[in-house]
């Protein structure tokens, strides 16, 4: 299959929307579709804050991975957080989550970040076996969150 794995941009924008809709639907995850627009527009405006990479298989929009920058003391400097990676069900097992992973890993290098952490659900067996055949190792921290606007 003629998979592209391509940086976004703003005519992508409801591709990214909608394929982010169905990951968070997926996970089981609570965001109007305003508050998702939104925080989708906050990187297509300020590249500083992180950047999108669609994949297309045949042309059409199968994937997407979002990746946002940060500074940590961990990681000595700049480093990014892979938030989401998503491939459509009809499309998995194709190795297209594999080229989104590959890319990311691969811009995350050309911007000089020093590390790429992301998290996955702990019954989310086949993502896990992804990260760790691509070099990625668990943390034994585990990750809070306290949630300051109940307005999704």
């Amino acid at each position: 299959m003629d998979t592209t794995i391509a940086l976004a941009n703003h005519q992508d924008r409801n591709v990214l929307v909608a394929l982010l809709a169905a990951q968070l639907h997926e996970h089981h995850i609570a965001l109007s579709s305003e508050r998702l627009a939104a925080a989708v527009d906050g990187p297509l405006r300020d590249a500083a804050r992180g950047l999108f990479l669609v994949a297309r298989a045949q042309g059409i929009a199968v994937g997407v991975a979002y990746l946002s920058f940060t500074w940590t003391l961990e990681h000595g400097g700049k480093s990014c957080w892979l938030e989401e990676l998503y491939v459509m069900p009809a499309y998995r097992e194709r190795g297209i989550g594999r080229q989104l992973l590959d890319a990311v890993c691969q811009r995350a290098t050309e911007l000089g970040c020093a590390a790429v952490d992301l998290e996955v659900e702990e019954e989310h067996a086949r993502a896990q076996h992804l990260y760790e055949r691509e070099g990625f190792r668990p943390h034994r921290r585990h990750r809070w969150v306290r949630t300051l606007r109940d307005d999704h």
